[in-house]
Parts: structure tokens; sequence; C-alpha cells
């Protein structure tokens, strides 16, 4: 059984979320996407009313993501504790349109400062592209979130 791949884990309340359920994320239901921080939600965009919608997901080659994040997450502290701002992650990153012409950007805290996995990302990038025109995908995904994210970490 799988909780993760790439940037996409299970939820705590039913579903997959975009990034990191602990901090900012993309909730991904039947209806609609939403923009959260934990306990609460901030945006909503339903997928019928999306007439596009681009993902960036930032993806490595390298191995060793435990050592490269301690690296990261050590370095970063340096910086900041000498006043040299705060470092940018490659932070993951919805941009959408509305039927209306409305824009938004949303973006969620990846799991790595690093990147994920190349052939995470791989399989991810796709089946997300697929959500938005693909009911029947959303409705497996609402009826069994688990099934859909093994099924995804079978294809990597």
């Amino acid at each position: 059984m799988t909780d993760r791949v790439g940037p996409l884990e299970l939820a705590p309340d039913h579903g997959l979320a975009v990034g990191d359920p602990n901090g900012m994320h993309i909730l991904l239901t039947r209806e609609e996407l939403l923009w959260r921080e934990p306990g609460q939600e901030h945006d909503a965009l339903d997928w019928d009313e999306l007439t596009t919608i681009e993902w960036v997901v930032p993806s490595r080659r390298v191995g060793l993501i435990r050592l490269a994040d301690a690296v990261v997450a050590v370095a970063s502290s340096a910086l900041d504790a000498v006043g040299v701002g705060p470092r940018d992650p490659a932070l993951l990153r919805l941009r959408a349109t509305t039927l209306t012409g409305d824009e938004a950007e949303w973006t969620a805290t990846p799991h790595h400062a690093i990147g994920y996995p190349a052939a995470d990302v791989d399989v991810v990038l796709p089946f997300l592209d697929r959500l938005h025109h693909d009911t029947a995908l959303r409705a497996r995904l609402a009826i069994d979130p688990r099934a859909t994210l093994d099924e995804l970490g079978r294809r990597r």
C-alpha cells in the first residue's frame, strides 16, 4: 500500500492532496480543487468551470533525497540566520483559467526541497491532467483514493 507518489499524498479527510497535507496543499475532490492550509479552506475551483489547468511539479534526477534535503535545510537556516532573505523552495504550483477568464495561481508545500523523483513526476502529471476532463476518474478517486494512489505507484 502506498501513502504517497511524488507530490500526491493520501489526505486525512479522504482524498488526495497535492503537496504536504500538513502545510499548504491542494485537495483533489470529485467536484472541485480546494486550496488549503491545515484546518481551513482558502479557495475552491470547480473542475467543470476550468478551461485550462497547468501543474508545475519540480523534479530531479539525482538520488539521496534525505541527504540533499538535510543539506538544503541546514544551508537555508544558516542563510536566514545571517539575514540573507528566505529561500524560495521549489514550490508546487497550479495555474488555472476559468470559463469567465478569471485566473488563479496556487502554491503548495512540497515534501522535498530538491524536487520529486522524475519517475514519480512522469506518472503524476498525466494523471493530474486527466482529472480535468475525466469525470469517471474523479469518481474513482472519490470512492477509493488509496486504490488510485496504489495504481499510480505501480506505474512508476
